[in-house]
């Protein structure tokens, strides 16, 4: 998938103190018409390419939405979740490639670790069917021993993948971890200080 400029970049509501968290940057791909609508993915940009984002979450004070003015497009063989898409069929059916998904840091099933944490099994079908995904007592997330949750070269940390005809709009909540430590393998054995950041507002189109 060709990445094209970075549309545009959220702005925070209500944070906790935390130099970690630089922005949410939100970029589209070009899906060359083969899905309706375009195609965006949602990054957290970290302060440094050794901090890490653990999950995303949702509290009554202040719940995850992710939501568009027309439907987000889901592929009949995607999923909710990024580790629903097998390599293989993304591979084999392009349109799946661009499928709607929440994720930290990968794209489909091959190294994946991400998991829902209390998520609402209504809640993922009405994402999966295209409406708002909205939670006030869920996450997603993978543990800070995985490579997934590192940021890039760029401090980034891939959030989810969105696509849709309409205009989106995303407040969501971030935790993360600071300076993780890798040993000779690459694989992080350790970090400094857990940071959170919360209300978090996205937009597109």
């Amino acid at each position: 998938m060709k990445k094209l400029t970075i549309t545009l970049v959220a702005f925070l509501l209500t944070v906790a103190a935390s130099a970690q968290f630089v922005r949410i940057e939100v970029e589209e791909v070009a899906n060359s018409g083969k899905v309706p609508g375009t195609t965006y993915r949602v990054y957290a940009v970290l302060e440094s390419p050794n901090d890490l984002i653990m999950a995303v979450f949702g509290e009554e004070e202040n719940p995850v939405r992710i939501e568009s003015t027309k439907s987000f497009y889901q592929h009949p063989n995607g999923g909710a979740l990024s580790n629903d898409l097998m390599r293989f069929e993304v591979q084999q059916d392009s349109k799946l490639a661009f499928d709607s998904w929440l994720t930290i840091g990968s794209e489909d099933n091959y190294n994946n670790y991400l998991m829902p944490f209390l998520v609402d099994s209504v809640e993922l079908k009405k994402f999966e069917s295209g409406e708002a995904f909205v939670t006030k007592t869920s996450a997603w997330f993978a543990t800070p021993d995985r490579r997934q949750t590192l940021a890039d070269s760029k401090g980034r940390v891939l959030l989810m993948q969105l696509t849709t005809e309409g205009k989106i709009s995303g407040t969501i909540n971030l935790q993360g971890r600071t300076k993780a430590v890798r040993d000779p393998q690459g694989n992080i054995v350790s970090g400094n200080e857990n940071f959170e950041v919360r209300g978090i507002r996205f937009s597109a189109g």
